[in-house]
């Protein structure tokens, strides 16, 4: 048995958190007050006095990271991820109760998440790099990425929005995990 939508969704050698919601909620926080920090002091001396330059740098970087990173781990550890309690796991699967298909064998999903992983991610790192630089070339990886952001969250949204069976039935996990967590890649880039 498991606390994920659909009640009938297949999820082998399910095992549940250690940590509370609240706390997986304050290690996420923290880790991102750790790169935006970190990518905050590597921009300060090479990127101009511009606070826009500097913001672009910031969420390119968080971006790159967390697309390499952070979905990487799922990437490599799919299908064990349900029987694991490391941090990295116990965040999918607390993630995974705004969208069960994380858990699940979802190849629309494995197919977003290898581009994410392949391509956006080091495409915002790419960005990232030319925004320190200054260079022109950041104007092009910044469309491409954005882009690239656009397509994939729009694809994500639209596979699952109509029916959303894959959330659990609470407003907080379908507006803050499923649309919030999401929607920065669409409003941001």
């Amino acid at each position: 048995s498991h606390p994920y939508a659909p009640s009938t969704l297949n999820i082998p050698h399910y095992v549940p958190n250690e940590k509370s919601t609240v706390e997986l909620l304050f290690i996420a926080g923290g880790i991102m007050t750790a790169l935006v920090g970190m990518s905050y002091a590597i921009s300060r001396p090479l990127v101009s006095k511009n606070t826009t330059s500097t913001a672009r740098f910031i969420w390119f970087a968080i971006c790159g990271l967390m697309h390499c990173g952070f979905e990487g781990y799922w990437l490599w550890n799919r299908a064990t991820i349900a029987s694991q309690n490391d941090i990295f796991a116990q965040l999918w699967k607390e993630y995974a109760h705004g969208d069960s298909r994380y858990l699940a064998n979802d190849e629309l999903l494995l197919t977003l998440e290898i581009m994410t992983i392949f391509i956006w991610g080091p495409l915002c790192l790419t960005s990232a790099y030319y925004i320190l630089r200054g260079s022109p070339k950041q104007y092009v990886f910044q469309m491409v990425a954005s882009l690239c952001h656009l397509f994939s969250c729009s694809l994500y949204f639209i596979m699952d929005l109509p029916e959303a069976k894959h959330c659990v039935s609470s407003p907080i996990y379908f507006y803050i995990y499923f649309l919030g967590f999401n929607s920065p890649w669409i409003f941001a880039s």
